[in-house]
């Protein structure tokens, strides 16, 4: 019954449409009062979910709804009711989503058309969105997360995509992300470009900062570090005729460091340069392996009947070791809090 009632008033939609002269009808009708200027669309968007963003494919898993309305006088009627039909059979900006990867949509594509000749298209759409990301303060990395939408073919000559007043814009305050927070959003209008040297095209930007999470990184990566680290002090207790024991703490040490750097390389983003986490690791395989020189060189002191020279490196090791290595700790944990 209600297909029926569907392909009814459809078919007299479409009959409307030639009663009121449009020569040309659909997607490549002419827009409404072209000679006047700009058509204006008020655009609506609203992040419903981000389900989790990929630091090494540059993307990101979002659910968001977006609504817009134009007016177009040719399709005003004096029905009493909203009427629908499709979006491919009247004139239309032409809305698509330019940093989509592969989304799937949830509402069919029917707008409605009010008596005033206000027509009103919502859609929903879920998937994966691309977005370049910056990493080199990865842990404590800011990023900017970008729904670009645009009016496919049209200038901003042509169409000028423009928030809603009366819809506001906004994103959910709990979404499934665990490993970022929303800092604040915004939505505006403005010419979008493909590449520096293509014609602009109308669009509508919806954006929104967010801050990592360090707290897993802190306990899970660089907390366990420390520790590996600190064990590879334990050397310059021991006493320089102790050789073998210096030599079997160090090299256990660094053999424990090779291990967790493997393992923690899947939580780590793969890209070309150095992030900071990289650089404290980075730092900390060097301190642990200028450890086991030191025990190299005082265990060559001894053996050469040079034990006071051997002790007394031992000792000055203790403090410049621990020093060097509480100075990163002091800038990673500045960039925790204040970065």
């Amino acid at each position: 019954m209600s297909d029926n009632i569907f392909r009814f008033v459809s078919l007299w939609m479409i009959a409307c449409l030639s009663v009121i002269g449009l020569s040309e009808s659909g997607a490549h009708a002419r827009r409404p009062q072209q000679e006047k200027g700009p058509t204006t669309v008020y655009m609506s968007v609203f992040v419903v979910d981000v389900d989790e963003v990929f630091t090494a494919s540059q993307s990101f898993d979002a659910n968001v709804f977006f609504e817009y309305r134009w007016n177009d006088p040719r399709l005003a009627h004096k029905n009493k009711d909203v009427i629908s039909t499709k979006l491919n059979e009247i004139w239309n900006p032409r809305i698509q989503i330019a940093n989509q990867q592969k989304v799937f949509s949830t509402l069919p594509d029917i707008v409605e058309i009010r008596a005033n000749g206000d027509i009103v298209s919502r859609q929903r759409v879920w998937g994966s969105f691309s977005q370049p990301l910056k990493l080199r303060d990865f842990p404590f990395d800011k990023h900017n997360f970008t729904i670009q939408l645009v009016a496919v073919g049209y200038g901003p000559d042509d169409i000028l995509l423009v928030q809603d007043p009366d819809i506001a814009s906004g994103i959910s305050d709990n979404l499934s992300v665990a490993d970022f927070d929303v800092l604040h959003w915004k939505a505006e209008s403005g010419e979008f470009k493909m590449t520096p040297n293509d014609d602009p095209t109308a669009g509508f930007r919806f954006s929104f900062e967010s801050k990592r999470r360090t707290g897993y990184f802190i306990i899970k990566v660089i907390f366990p570090l420390i520790l590996i680290v600190a064990m590879s002090w334990v050397v310059f207790w021991i006493d320089p005729k102790e050789s073998g024991t210096q030599i079997s703490v160090a090299i256990t040490t660094m053999l424990t460091l090779i291990a967790y750097r493997f393992a923690i390389d899947t939580s780590l983003p793969k890209v070309s340069y150095l992030t900071r986490l990289d650089y404290f690791v980075l730092a900390s395989t060097i301190l642990v392996y200028a450890s086991l020189l030191e025990v190299i060189l005082t265990s060559s002191y001894a053996s050469a009947k040079k034990i006071d020279l051997a002790r007394s490196i031992d000792r000055w090791s203790r403090a410049i070791f621990p020093l060097a290595f509480v100075l990163m700790g002091l800038e990673t944990l500045y960039l925790s809090l204040f970065g």
